[in-house]
């Protein structure tokens, strides 16, 4: 076919018009290429972001990946435009952090589908993680400083990309699930500061990338775990005031890269030091009251990138080692609070670093100072050195009185962290003092000093602030008193000093001041941290914003306490607890507004020091009181025996309540009648032998159970007497813990602290109330009643046999951890008696055979009933109730008899089914069958159980005590007799002895008390 040719001028005209579209293409190639655009899905899902969190700065009149964008305006957006030969981009990495949003966590964020980074820190977002977020490719995500809450976000565990992941300072709870173990990349793990509970899944040791792990800051439960030393990669690790119990696992040492080790507030009995020795990059080592015991080693001291030890509050004796003095690069020493002796090595006096040996046993030696030098060496000096007369008392066990020429102190207020105040004809001492990481500050009259000790860790600040400053309006009464306060990063310690002996009352004033009471992160801190005084806890895990109402809110906790040997002693303390980095880091620990301590007796007039100017006269009122004081002395007599004849049905009572030294708070008629309602009838939640059970409500938020007592029996009289005077003394975490009383007009009351999951023996026997108590549950009850008799019998300051240890008298809290509760039929036991001869009080098939039939009381009666106990907790069954023959009478006797089989795991509750440790369960059913031995002198002493149980002693020499008993409890064994015919034994009990047959009518108070109703 031939081509038609085309006209010249045509060829040319087609030729110019391809060529300008040619160059028009091309052009726009290359401003395409030089001018990236987001893809347009992406665009619209970042609108929809803008939308629903609140985001009006961000500008889409621009192209947010566009280079000429404003990173003012789009904040933290990163892209990756390299797609498509560089046309298009994706956004790979978003960081919102400190922003306030508000609302839930947006979906959206799961359509950008190459997202890698992603930082939502300090917000105030709410619930739970997405389960759209489980298509996420992420590599690092942190939602540390929110309000989140909620089991373990499960769509976390199928982001198997992620090797940062952070969710520090929030509300998560619930155990940790083992499909963390998939995220097998995991570099950086944060899981601090929220409620985490149970034990640490075995799967976090698949997780061998780890070099940072944080668990601080939990309710995590069982030891510490020995799987720790399969994360070699480990360059830090804190596990700070989680609960945990120890010991240290040894294997630390596989963990050579360490730089940052963190352990601290263990629980159980105890660690030797871990071996540390090749861990030559540690920069960091904090290993504080872990009840680590032993002497320090001295490789210690050859660590020459160490900056920060901290072994403070654990049981190390010996003496500091030589090799500290080449400590070159250290800069904080804090080794308060142990037993180290020998004499106080010169280069701690010399050095100008941080170096705290407070609350030691050192002696004086050759060299050792006399004087309160700079620094912190109060109650250095062990006891043997007090009788010195030539070194200060600040250095002396206790911090005794100097010299008070027979006139002491008996009162004191001091402004905490502020100038000297006067409120309400009330003069507050001023306590300025900056400083505080290794301080004793002596106040110029010498009647109040303090004791600091700790830095704050992680704030990349040189020199701390030890005194806070309001950063909210304060509109309290007395507001000034609360507008700065002192703060603590680890312990401080107030001392009254030359105070006069005898009972007082001790208000501490708190608000809550660094944190805020706003719509921003800064409202999400907590502060918790514990409280003692005269070497009692008062206070624990207590948390001011909480305790107040909010933040910017003073609340005052009052206390009654006995100053002995002319000392009073206040101590806070940080036990690992709460946020650490809200509003920024460094910012946790003790925070004290004020303290008032006034006398709760008549003040003479020669105790009061004289005043400057007052010292040759009295003044005009002074001499107006002598003149009055009879007058007063007159009515007064009046009165009072006006009183007393009203009153003289319950004087009794009244007066046994003065005999004791009562630790303990007192509430007001007023103050119970509205925690209760008014004892309304919906409040009610149990009726016992002792009377009525209310649920009530504090002012502060507190939550209580009121035992009301019956005015029907002298008995609850004598209980309600001996339960105050008993457990008033008592402070330990397996004990039920008391708040106070009221005995105002006709009202006798106990208030305790409430117990969520009612009492053991509801737990396990009533049916429409059974919990689903795991093995790991059961024997952690087992384990806590056991830790809680041996302190009642061994470790409290009085010795104490309980006499009625039952499932109804062990109390379960939210986390199932066991209480031991009423108190009411307790006994002092003397340490010089070997037993006790009493009237029979207890219940039946709970009581050991010796005392039950002869009145033969020692505390290897509680170890009795403890084994029993235990017995009814591993096999979900009643010792009583329960008869699997007819030829049995009860749990224990069934029980004896499977010992002898060799079938004794035919015990174990079959709910369980092989879900339990067959080697746990046999230890423990054992050691409950050598509790119930027939022969008091071969059942173990409870801090024997307890080592048994923790494994640290083994069960073997045990064993034939175990084949004794075996045949002692045989079916014509002495119990067996006994508890087939208890009617026979009636005749030497007492009415006190109650049935626990859950079959009879019965109430359960919501503090776990089961009692049959009266018959």
């Amino acid at each position: 076919m031939a081509w038609r040719l085309v006209p010249c001028g045509w060829r040319l005209l087609f030729l110019v018009t391809l060529g300008l579209v040619l160059a028009e293409v091309h052009g726009s190639g290359a401003r395409a290429a030089s001018l990236p655009r987001l893809f347009p899905a992406e665009v619209r899902t970042l609108r929809r972001l803008a939308d629903k969190m609140g985001i009006s700065r961000w500008n889409f009149s621009v192209d947010p990946c566009n280079s000429g964008n404003s990173t003012i305006s789009w904040g933290q957006l990163n892209c990756d435009c390299s797609f498509y030969n560089h046309t298009f981009c994706h956004v790979i990495g978003i960081s919102l952090a400190g922003q306030n949003f508000t609302g839930e966590l947006p979906p959206d964020f799961a359509e950008f589908p190459n997202l890698l980074q992603l930082d939502l820190s300090r917000s105030l977002l709410h619930g739970g993680v997405p389960d759209q977020w489980a298509q996420m490719k992420l590599q690092g995500l942190s939602l540390m400083g929110n309000n989140l809450s909620g089991p373990f976000p499960m769509a976390l565990t199928k982001i198997t990309t992620l090797t940062n992941l952070s969710i520090e300072g929030n509300n998560f709870y619930g155990p940790i699930p083992p499909e963390i173990g998939h995220l097998m990349q995991m570099e950086k793990l944060v899981l601090s500061t929220n409620e985490f509970s149970g034990p640490l899944p075995a799967a976090l040791a698949r997780l061998t990338n780890l070099t940072d792990l944080r668990i601080s800051g939990n309710n995590f439960s069982g030891r510490m775990p020995g799987f720790l030393d399969k994360l070699t990669k480990l360059i830090k690790l804190q596990i700070e005031g989680s609960l945990l119990e120890g010991p240290i696992p040894s294997g630390f040492s596989e963990l050579k890269n360490l730089s940052d080790l963190r352990i601290s507030d263990l629980r159980g009995r105890g660690s030797v030091f871990p071996d540390l020795s090749v861990l030559v990059s540690m920069r960091t080592i904090i290993l504080r009251n872990c009840s680590i015991s032993g002497s320090i080693p001295s490789y210690i001291g050859n660590m020459g990138n160490l900056k920060h030890l901290d072994l403070s509050f654990n049981s190390l004796t010996g003496e500091i080692p030589g090799s500290f003095a080449n400590l070159g690069s250290v800069d904080q020493i804090y080794l308060t609070g142990n037993s180290l002796n020998g004499s106080i090595p010169e280069w701690i006096l010399k050095t100008n670093r941080i170096a705290d040996i407070s609350f030691n046993n050192f002696t004086m030696g050759s060299s050792g100072p006399s004087q309160c030098l700079q620094g912190n060496l109060v109650e250095t000096y062990s006891p043997e050195m007090s009788n010195l007369t030539n070194v200060q008392s600040c250095l002396k066990r206790n911090f005794p009185c100097a010299s008070s020429n027979g006139q002491y102190w008996c009162k004191l207020h001091i402004n905490c962290g502020d100038k000297e105040l006067t409120i309400n004809g009330t003069k507050y001492e001023a306590d300025v003092e900056p400083k505080g990481a290794s301080l004793l500050y002596l106040s110029p009259a010498s009647n109040w000093a303090f004791s600091s000790t700790g830095n704050f860790m992680d704030n990349n600040i040189s020199d701390d602030s030890y005194i806070a400053t309001n950063t909210s309006k304060l509109t309290m009464a007395d507001s000034e008193l609360y507008a700065r306060a002192r703060l603590s990063p680890l312990s401080l310690t107030y001392y009254g000093l030359c105070m006069h002996d005898g009972s007082y009352t001790v208000k501490l004033h708190f608000a809550e001041i660094v944190f805020t009471n706003d719509s921003t992160f800064c409202s999400l801190g907590k502060r918790r941290f514990n409280v003692f005084i005269q070497g009692r806890m008062v206070l624990e895990n207590f948390d001011i914003e909480q305790s107040a109402g909010g933040a910017a809110k003073a609340v005052i906790k009052t206390f009654t306490t006995n100053v002995i040997n002319h000392t009073l002693e206040i101590r806070f303390y940080w036990a690992g607890r709460g946020t650490t980095g809200i509003p920024k880091r460094g910012n946790y620990g003790p925070l004290i507004s004020a303290i008032s301590v006034l006398p709760n007796f008549e003040v003479p007039l020669a105790v009061e020091p004289p005043q400057n100017g007052s010292s040759e006269k009295l003044s005009k009122i002074s001499k107006a009181f002598l003149v009055a004081m009879p007058i007063l002395a007159m009515l007064a007599a009046l009165f009072v025996g006006t009183y007393w004849i009203k009153r003289r049905r319950k004087s009794s009572m009244h007066k046994d309540l003065r005999a004791f030294d009562l630790q303990t708070g007192s509430f007001t008629l007023r103050q119970i009648k509205s925690a209760t309602r008014n004892f309304d009838a919906a409040n009610k939640i149990g009726e016992g032998g002792f009377g009525s059970v209310y649920k009530g409500l504090l002012s502060d938020g507190t939550i209580i159970a009121v035992k009301q007592l019956s005015s029907r029996s002298k008995q609850g009289n004598r209980e309600f007497v001996n339960e105050i005077g008993m457990i008033s003394a008592l402070q330990h975490p397996n004990l039920v813990k008391l708040y106070g009383c009221c005995t105002e007009g006709n009202q006798l009351s106990l208030v305790y602290e409430y117990m969520e999951n009612n009492c053991l023996a509801r737990a396990l026997f009533v049916e429409q109330y059974r919990l689903s108590l795991d093995w790991q549950t059961r024997r952690k009850i087992c384990l806590g009643i056991a830790r809680g008799l041996a302190y009642l019998h061994e470790e409290s300051a009085i010795r104490i046999v309980h006499r009625d240890i039952k499932a109804s008298n062990i109390l379960l809290d939210k986390d199932l951890s066991a209480k031991i509760s009423d108190f009411g039929l307790a006994k002092l036991n003397e340490d010089d008696h070997t037993h006790i001869s009493t009237r029979v009080a207890g219940t039946i098939g709970y009581m050991a055979p010796e005392y039950a039939m002869r009145g033969y009381l020692t505390d290897k009666a509680d170890v009795y009933s403890f084994g029993v106990v235990a017995l009814e907790t591993v096999s979900g069954k009643s010792n009583t109730n329960y008869r699997p023959k007819e030829d049995f009478v009860y749990l224990l006797d069934w029980a004896c008899v499977l010992h002898e089989r060799g079938n004794l795991l035919e015990l174990v509750d079959p709910d369980l089914g092989s879900d339990y440790s067959t080697e746990e369960a046999l230890l423990l059913l054992n050691v409950a069958l050598l509790c119930t031995n027939a022969a008091p002198t071969l059942r173990p002493k409870m801090s024997k159980v307890v080592s048994l149980l923790e494994g640290n002693t083994p069960l073997q020499p045990f064993l034939s005590d175990l084949s004794l008993a075996a045949s002692s409890l045989s079916s014509s064994g002495l119990r067996r007799n006994f508890w087939q015919n208890p009617s026979d034994q009636r005749q030497s009990m007492t009415a006190q002895a109650s049935s626990s047959n859950t079959n009879e009518s019965s109430s359960l108070d919501i503090d776990g008390i089961l009692r049959p109703s009266a018959s």
